[in-house]
């Protein structure tokens, strides 16, 4: 069994308790600590950090108000659940979901090119202005009627083989979860009125009002790729079930 001690280490940059936050940040955002797993005790990181008590317990309180790691008195501190309604808006393939709920479903690729990150791009993905990235436009539909308009953008610098991908026959997020590993999503959802480039993909009239779903996935503190998922207001649904 690895020793946790070859598995953490300072990045020297910034003060020693930030470092030590994102030290013990990584190995939960990686899945070496789980939900659950007791971390090494304060005066173990004081020993294997050469650093002040006040210093590991700072680091620690940082990441406790952060709702990452709950410290218990006397039983020490543990890698924390993630809350339940973290779960809601769980990464959809809609090539399984539309035929699970008894429609048929289809599917239509309008663009995939090798493409320069755009400075928004570039900024929402952490990535060098031009730094190549896979573009794709696609439509999904349910019984010939579209229920989602995607625009991705992949991270070629983590997945090189997505700009050899025949995104003609399958869906860039169904490929994406087949082929990628990811720590942590990012959903930002809002309401927008179809203009009328976007009413024609969506066989909409101009205005018509959308749920606009986007995505960032993580590997770290790396972003895999950037998606804005746009839906007819009446023809899409997300409704999650959990318990506290």
């Amino acid at each position: 069994m690895t020793d946790w001690r070859d598995q953490i280490t300072l990045d020297d940059d910034g003060p020693i308790y930030d470092q030590i936050r994102r030290a013990i940040l990584d190995q939960i955002r990686n899945g070496s600590w789980t939900p659950g797993y007791r971390l090494p005790s304060e005066a173990d990181l004081c020993d294997h950090f050469g650093t002040a008590r006040m210093t590991v317990s700072r680091a620690l309180r940082s990441l406790t108000e952060d709702g990452l790691v709950i410290r218990k008195r006397r039983a020490g501190s543990f890698v924390a659940q993630p809350d339940a309604p973290a779960a809601m808006l769980e990464i959809v393939d809609m090539a399984r979901a539309i035929p699970a709920r008894g429609q048929r479903y289809g599917y239509r690729c309008i663009v995939n090119e090798t493409v320069p990150a755009d400075d928004d791009v570039a900024r929402q993905m952490r990535l060098l202005h031009g730094a190549r990235v896979q573009h794709v436009r696609c439509l999904h539909t349910a019984d010939d009627a579209v229920v989602e308009y995607e625009e991705r953008w992949i991270n070629l610098a983590l997945l090189p083989d997505a700009a050899k991908a025949d995104f003609n026959q399958e869906g860039p997020g169904s490929w994406l979860l087949r082929k990628t590993p990811w720590t942590e999503a990012e959903h930002t959802v809002s309401a927008i009125n179809a203009s009328e480039g976007l009413a024609t993909s969506l066989g909409v009239a101009a205005g018509t009002a959308c749920l606009l779903l986007e995505r960032r996935t993580f590997l770290g503190e790396d972003v895999v790729t950037l998606a804005r998922l746009t839906h007819p207001g009446d023809r899409h649904v997300m409704s999650e079930r959990f318990a506290p």
